[in-house]
C-alpha cells in the first residue's frame, strides 16, 4: 500500500522540472492554478522512506543568502553639504535601470553631470541631491503638477492644488535652482554662482527660523515635503540603492576610484564585494584578505571570503572560512543558514540540521532554513523529523514552490514497513 497522499513518481519529477530555477520561481505564463496538495503533520504511521532512492532524487535547497554589505551612517548624520561617495555612472546606471527613457530637454548623462558640476561648485552632495531628484520626479517620469518640459527636478513652487511651479530655460540653470534651494535651507552664506532660484530670498526673508538652520538630508522632513515623515530618509535610500557594489562597470569604476582615495579595508570590501558579484573569484579573496590584513576585527572580510569560495564551489574552504566568520558574528542568522549548506555539501548532515536549528532561533519564521533543516534531517536518515520540519516550512510559507516539490519528492519515497526513520 501506498501512503495516504499519493503523488506518482513520474509527477513528482515533472514537478520539479516545472519549476526551474532553485529560486523556485515559477516562470510559466498563463499556467492554470493547481490546488496545493495537502500532506499529513507527521509521516503516516506504518510508512518509512527508502533511503536509496531519497539520495539518488534532488531535493530544492535555496542558495545562500549574501547579506554582504558595508555599515551605512545613520541617516540623521548625513548633511547636505558635502562630496559625493557616488559616482556619476553610479547615478547615470541607477537612473537608466529605473526608467530607460527619462523625460528631459536633454540627455540623461547631461543632466547628471550637470548636478555634479553645479553642486560641487557650492559644496553640496551631488549623488543625495540627484537622489532627491529622483525621488521627486518618480526619476524623471513626473505625472503630478510639474511638467518635465519646466526644468524643474525638486518641486520648487508646486505648492499643491495644480500649482505647476517654476520653469527654467534649460536643464543647467533648473540644477542650479535646486542647489541653491538647498543652500537657502543648510547655509547662510550666499550661492557663488548667480541667483536662479525664485524662493532663495523668500526663505531667507520669510523664514527666519530655518534659513540656513537645516544642515541635514533628515532635517527637510516637514519642511521641503508636508508631511514628509521620512522624507530625508527616503532620498538616502535612493543613494543607497545606486550605489550597491554590484557586477556592473558603474560599480566596479567606482570600486577603483575609492581606493585610489583611500586605501583602507573598507574600499577592499566595496571593491570585493563587485568582484564577488563579477564572479571574478581570485580577485574577490584578494580583496578580502586585504580588508582582514588593514582591519582584521571586521567580520565582513570573512563573510566574504566565505560567500566567494562558496560561489567558486570549494566548499571545503567555505565551511572554515564560515566558521571564522560566525565566531566573529555568532547571531547572524543568514550566516548560519550558509554554513549549514556548506555542510550539507561537504557530508556533515548532523552538523548542518544544529547550524540551521541555530539560524531559525534567530530567524524563526524563515521557511528557506526549515526546508534545508528537513533536507539535512533526510540525510541522517530522520525521517519522520524531515517529514514535520518540511510541513511546518509549508506553514511558513505555502507559496514556496522549493518546498512543495520536496514534499511531492518526499512522499513519493514512502514505502511500507517498520523503517528506519527516528
Amino acid at each position: 500500500m501506498k501512503a495516504r497522499i499519493c503523488i506518482p513518481i513520474m509527477l513528482a519529477v515533472s514537478a520539479a522540472c516545472f519549476f526551474p530555477s532553485p529560486c523556485g520561481v515559477f516562470a510559466a505564463e498563463n499556467a492554470p492554478h493547481i490546488p496545493r496538495p495537502l500532506f499529513p503533520a507527521a509521516l503516516p504511521e506504518g510508512m518509512t522512506a527508502d533511503a536509496k532512492l531519497i539520495s539518488a532524487l534532488h531535493f530544492r535547497l535555496p542558495p545562500p543568502i549574501d547579506t554582504l554589505t558595508l555599515p551605512a551612517p545613520a541617516p540623521e548624520t548625513v548633511t547636505i553639504a558635502g562630496e559625493a561617495t557616488a559616482t556619476e555612472a553610479q547615478m547615470l546606471a541607477y537612473l537608466l535601470r529605473q526608467n530607460p527613457n527619462p523625460k528631459l530637454t536633454g540627455t540623461a548623462k547631461e543632466l547628471v553631470h550637470a548636478y555634479y558640476i553645479e553642486a560641487a561648485r557650492e559644496g553640496v552632495r551631488p549623488d543625495v541631491a540627484l537622489a532627491q531628484a529622483y525621488k521627486e520626479t518618480g526619476c524623471f517620469a513626473y505625472g503630478g503638477d510639474v511638467h518635465w518640459q519646466q526644468n524643474n527636478f525638486c518641486g520648487l513652487g508646486a505648492t499643491g492644488g495644480g500649482a505647476k511651479g517654476l520653469s527654467f530655460p534649460d536643464m543647467q540653470t533648473g540644477v542650479r535652482a535646486h542647489i541653491q534651494h538647498l543652500l537657502a535651507y543648510s547655509r547662510k552664506t550666499p550661492p557663488t554662482a548667480p541667483l536662479v532660484d525664485p524662493r532663495y530670498d523668500l526663505i531667507r526673508t520669510n523664514r527666519p527660523d530655518i534659513y540656513g538652520r537645516l544642515t541635514r538630508w533628515t532635517a527637510l522632513n516637514g519642511v521641503w515635503a508636508v508631511p514628509g515623515r521620512n522624507y530625508g530618509q527616503e532620498i538616502l535610500m535612493i543613494l543607497a540603492r545606486a550605489q550597491q557594489p554590484d557586477g556592473s562597470d558603474a560599480a566596479l569604476h567606482a570600486a577603483k576610484e575609492r581606493l585610489a582615495r583611500s586605501d583602507d579595508a573598507d574600499a577592499h570590501l566595496y571593491r570585493g564585494m563587485v568582484y564577488l558579484r563579477r564572479a571574478a573569484y581570485a580577485e574577490a579573496l584578494a580583496d578580502f584578505a586585504a580588508a582582514k590584513k588593514r582591519d582584521g576585527k571586521r567580520p565582513e572580510a570573512a563573510l566574504g571570503t566565505a560567500l566567494t569560495h562558496a560561489a567558486a564551489g570549494s566548499m571545503k574552504e567555505a565551511r572554515r572560512a564560515y566558521e571564522t566568520y560566525l565566531r566573529m558574528a555568532p547571531d547572524d542568522a543568514a550566516g548560519w543558514y550558509n554554513y549549514g549548506l556548506t555542510l550539507l555539501s561537504t557530508g556533515a548532515p548532523e552538523k548542518a540540521v544544529t547550524a540551521f536549528q541555530k539560524s531559525l532561533a534567530h530567524a524563526p519564521q524563515r521557511a528557506a532554513a526549515q526546508n534545508a533543516r528537513a533536507i539535512a534531517e533526510m540525510r541522517t536518515g530522520d525521517y519522520a523529523a524531515a517529514w514535520r520540519t518540511l510541513h511546518e516550512a509549508a506553514e511558513l510559507d505555502p507559496a514556496d514552490t522549493n518546498i512543495l516539490i520536496n514534499q511531492i519528492l518526499f512522499e513519493t519515497c514512502l514505502t511500507e514497513g517498520r523503517g528506519h526513520h527516528k
